[in-house]
């Protein structure tokens, strides 16, 4: 009868410390909130990295890299973001 106590609190333990994790993966996205406004095609290298909602990050994510290999985060509503992500969806039918 021992066994009882003790799995009791090994749960109360599993519960305090399971409290303490964060609820959403918010904390994970790359973009927080923090997009370019503008830019032009020339100072573009190579092609956006495209993040879908996931469980880490539940936000769309574009991220072009610039000539000066600066990471910029592309705001998905933005008219260029909707741009990167309609050739995206040509580009990749199955997406």
């Amino acid at each position: 009868m021992k066994t009882v106590p003790v799995i009791t609190f090994l749960t109360c333990l599993l519960v305090l410390c399971a409290q303490g994790l964060p609820a959403s993966g918010s904390s994970k996205c790359k973009c927080l909130n923090s997009y370019i406004g503008r830019v032009s095609r020339q100072q573009i290298k190579g092609n956006p990295v495209i993040h879908l909602p996931s469980t880490f990050c539940p936000h769309t994510e574009i991220i072009v890299t610039t000539t000066t290999d600066k990471e910029k985060c592309v705001n998905p509503q933005s008219p260029f973001g909707k741009l990167i992500l309609k050739n995206h969806k040509h580009k990749n039918p199955s997406a």
